[in-house]
């Protein structure tokens, strides 16, 4: 199914083949856009997927839990939080430098913050040094999120543009499985008391890192940034490389130039991009409500337990043996991916809001049957049972995997108006950032229960938590979700604000769209006057 986005772009001449895997100037983008996905230009998404992996799979190995004096509780949850509390603050003002300064230099900065973490961690003698290395791991992927997910829709080909939003997020699981399997393998270590067992996969985070270093220096920065810098030229001939095989007066090109020209103008233009306008507005609000909610479901809906405590999940039920822990933790990452990438490839087909919905009831099913089955352990002691919720584990990653891995991130700025859809990706890295941090420990004077702390406490009860939890997202799920399939760009950006402020809305945007490439057309002119009279003054 083709996406509206495509079709907007469907009767310009484009000097490229139907296929991309045909044509080198397409081979060349995706090949930069896998780049930004695996060595990441979302680095940021390898290492959130190595360390969610990675940490619950040191935490069955021996050696790790002697050298850090067994964490578990508080202790294993500052741990777990110290990665992901640095992001609050910095996803605030690293918009401004991404914005100020490119998205280069800050995808360089987030690999240099990684790989410090990385040998910090590595190199760990106790509690303190390696929540300080997770506290510069955090800061390095917070920057690599924001450029990296700026990044992959500003460079590709429009027709690619689509596909490589949707499978972003699925990336996450290339680092997951990679740590899983690791730390798996490192149980067969030769000494089986090493300290080498975990030291191996926490040096080995650096990997990705490295990767995104090289990935920075071989694609190209924004277009659009260079544009509102004012080096149209730069922007004009990276469009005409990766979307037009070379060619400078290709019609494709020509017009996104101009489009990113106008929506530079219309920026420039637009009253309405103060953040006030998420309080003063019934869509603002709308829309602000809407992101709230995507993020906590996205974070608060029982996937962090199965991220970063699986090992006191199944030790709940009987499954005790590091091989068997780490086994079905790999097993799980494979799975996860493979069940991302196909709810990513159905998006169009399906539409976003029964996306979501199936999948927040398939986890409600699933964290009800895992909670009887873990009651009903704690009871008998059987181990049949206890092994049961193995399947059910795979299930309830599957219903996550489908829609709140690959949607969120293309469908938050789909639903807001031009001036506000960089302010709202901001509002869910937030959001996203302050969810995941509460979810690991408890910050004093908040109600949310810390995950590890509770668990060890009402073991196999803090279940129920999630499921009321997921009761509700799915009641808002169904009552205030919007579909944005197979409308325009200008028709989904509409969908929260009230009926009677729609065409209003759409009216404004036009005529500041419209007023962008007057004043546009008027730089032209003056350009090209300049240009006449540079001649004659050369012939004179």
């Amino acid at each position: 199914m083709v996406d509206a986005t495509t079709k907007s772009y469907a009767h310009l001449a484009n000097n490229t083949h139907s296929s991309w895997w045909r044509d080198p100037g397409l081979r060349s983008n995706c090949f930069r856009i896998v780049i930004m996905y695996t060595g990441k230009h979302s680095s940021f998404l390898y290492s959130l997927g190595f360390d969610g992996s990675l940490l619950t799979g040191l935490q069955a190995l021996t050696p790790w839990a002697r050298d850090f004096h067994h964490p578990a509780g508080n202790s294993l949850g500052i741990i777990a939080m110290s990665y992901y509390l640095p992001k609050i603050p910095t996803s605030i003002f690293l918009p401004y430098l991404a914005d100020k300064y490119g998205r280069k230099p800050l995808l360089y900065a987030a690999g240099f913050f990684m790989l410090v973490g990385a040998i910090v961690g590595g190199t760990s003698h106790g509690r303190g040094q390696l929540i300080g290395s997770r506290v510069l791991l955090g800061v390095g992927t917070a920057a690599g999120q924001l450029a990296a997910s700026a990044m992959v829709p500003e460079i590709a080909h429009p027709r690619l543009r689509h596909l490589a939003g949707s499978y972003f997020n699925t990336t996450y699981f290339t680092g997951s499985i990679f740590a899983a399997w690791l730390t798996f393998a490192m149980i067969y270590y030769p000494n089986k008391s090493s300290s080498w067992a975990w030291r191996v996969p926490t040096f080995i985070q650096g990997f990705g890192p490295l990767l995104l270093a090289v990935g920075t220096y071989l694609v190209p920065e924004s277009p659009r940034w260079l544009v509102k810098q004012g080096r149209s030229e730069e922007a004009h001939q990276i469009l005409a490389k990766y979307h037009a095989n070379g060619k400078m007066d290709d019609p494709l090109v020509l017009f996104e130039l101009k489009e990113i020209e106008a929506a530079i103008e219309t920026e420039k233009l637009n009253n309405t991009a103060s953040w006030s306008v998420f309080t003063s507005t019934a869509g603002g609000r709308r829309r602000v409500g809407i992101i709230l909610l995507l993020a906590m479901a996205a974070q608060w809906a029982g996937s962090g337990i199965v991220s970063f405590y699986l090992t006191p999940v199944l030790r709940q039920v009987g499954i005790t043996k590091p091989a068997q822990t780490n086994g079905i933790n790999g097993g799980l990452a494979i799975w996860s991916w493979i069940c991302a990438l196909t709810g990513a490839s159905l998006v169009e087909k399906f539409g976003r809001r029964p996306l979501f919905i199936t999948s927040m009831a398939g986890m409600l099913v699933c964290f009800s049957i895992m909670a009887g089955v873990a009651g009903s352990y704690a009871h008998t002691k059987h181990r049949a049972t206890g092994l049961a919720i193995v399947p059910i584990l795979f299930l309830f990653n599957a219903f996550y995997a489908i829609a709140l891995t690959p949607i969120p991130s293309m469908y938050i700025p789909e639903i807001a108006p031009l001036s506000m859809r960089a302010k709202c990706v901001t509002i869910y890295i937030f959001f996203s950032n302050v969810a995941q941090t509460f979810n690991q420990w408890k910050i004093p004077s908040l109600i949310c229960l810390p995950s590890i702390t509770a668990l060890a406490k009402i073991t196999w009860k803090y279940y129920f938590v999630y499921i009321a939890l997921q009761i509700v997202y799915l009641a808002c799920f169904v009552l205030f979700l919007r579909e944005t399939k197979g409308l325009t760009t200008e028709e989904a950006s509409v969908v929260y604000d009230p009926d009677n402020t729609k065409e209003a809305i759409l009216e404004a945007e036009l005529k500041i769209k419209q007023a962008a490439e007057a004043a546009m057309m008027d730089k032209e002119s003056v350009g090209s006057v300049q240009h006449v009279d540079r001649d004659l003054s050369e012939k004179a």
